[in-house]
């Protein structure tokens, strides 16, 4: 890497040593000699006399380059091929020179799990050439994967987050590392308790392309699993609308979104939260979309009974409960339900009846029937 820069050196040196001021000239040679700290002394000689020395900024480039001041180096390598675009590949490969030194040796670091040092290493990786993605990429999984570490810390994945937003504005939605950065984008904000912030970011790639529903509704599955009630709800239903635009709508999509929102809206007495009153009624419409795909789903049937129950929607919560056992009448717990729901209401003779069956099934049951 280093030999490519000095080769790239000693051309420039022989071609333009004749031609260029004094300073300029100064500097190719204490480059060449390996004193950088002289040449960007007389490079910047040069540039004080003339601003447009474009070969003055390539030598401050390889200087920067060789004490590894990345940044400094890519500042004047970009300005020389801005004022002599007959340097363009000499300044690209000098560029790619620098990122892909410590792109790599951040991935060697990434081999034996030294995160910390990956990240310092992709760090001046972007820092050598700002408009190369992967170099993000990498660095947003790098500080994730320390965020994951150090769930104590959250600068990690405030981090992460900065270098994937930093990708999505580098790339496309038909890259790769578009779509990959944004699912890392969204996991670590649902898991950080951001998950709108997270749906912003995502509003763009379902409007371009809603078959990308997947990506979408992988974190909210995941973040069902995590029992993190709002996340799944606001990753699923973009994913279920989504679908919609494309005619592929889900029964288990409907479903879980169902379980997500009457989670949310049921409350817990004891941890003292209150149930929301709209949540448990998007639970219920949730559950009736599914109803449309798989109509007598005796699951979802008996979840829109509870939930009209936790709203204490009793004469709705009758109807379902009927219909419940209509479907599964030999679930004895059905018939509890029932009972209750008609006691509720004041029917006492129906809540007997149901009491009955309830006892019925159980000793059926007991007696091995």
């Amino acid at each position: 890497m280093i030999r490519t820069i000095g080769a790239l050196l000693v051309v420039a040196g022989l071609f333009l040593a004749g031609c260029k001021s004094v300073e300029t000239t100064s500097a190719i040679l204490h480059n060449e000699s390996g004193r950088y700290d002289l040449a960007i002394e007389k490079a910047n000689e040069a540039l004080a006399k003339d601003p447009n020395d474009a070969e003055a900024h390539f030598q401050l480039g390889i200087a920067y380059s060789y004490l590894d001041s990345v940044d400094m180096a890519y500042k004047h390598f970009t300005k020389a091929g801005e004022l002599d675009p007959k340097r363009a590949q000499d300044v690209e490969n000098n560029i790619q020179s620098n990122f892909a030194k410590h792109y790599n040796r951040a991935l060697n670091l990434l081999k034996d799990e030294d995160y910390l040092g990956a990240a310092e290493e992709f760090e001046l990786a972007v820092k050598a050439n700002p408009t190369e993605s992967k170099g993000y990429y990498q660095l947003g999984t790098t500080y994730t994967q320390l965020g994951n570490q150090n769930p104590d810390n959250p600068e990690y994945f405030e981090k992460a987050v900065i270098n994937f937003d930093r990708v999505l504005e580098l790339s496309n939605p038909s890259d790769k590392h578009y779509i990959d950065a944004l699912s890392y984008a969204g996991e670590v904000l649902a898991k950080s308790g951001r998950p709108e912030e997270a749906i912003s970011r995502f509003n763009r790639l379902v409007e371009e392309d809603p078959t990308n529903y997947r990506v979408i509704e992988k974190i909210g599955y995941d973040r069902l699993e995590d029992q993190d009630w709002k996340g799944a709800a606001v990753f699923l239903d973009l994913a279920a609308r989504a679908r919609a635009k494309i005619g592929a709508d889900d029964f288990n999509l409907f479903y879980n979104l169902g379980v997500a929102n009457f989670q949310m809206g049921k409350g817990d007495e004891s941890a003292g939260v209150a149930g929301d009153p709209e949540a448990l009624a998007a639970s219920i419409d949730y559950y009736q979309k599914g109803l449309e795909i798989q109509p007598d789903e005796p699951t979802t049937i008996r979840n829109i009974t509870v939930a009209y129950v936790v709203s204490e929607d009793w004469r709705q919560a009758a109807q379902w409960g009927e219909r419940f056992v209509g479907v599964k009448p030999d679930d004895e717990d059905g018939w509890r339900i029932l009972a209750r729901i008609y006691n509720e209401l004041g029917e006492k003779d129906k809540a007997r009846q149901c009491s009955a069956r309830y006892d019925e099934i159980l000793r059926a049951k007991s007696s091995g029937q």
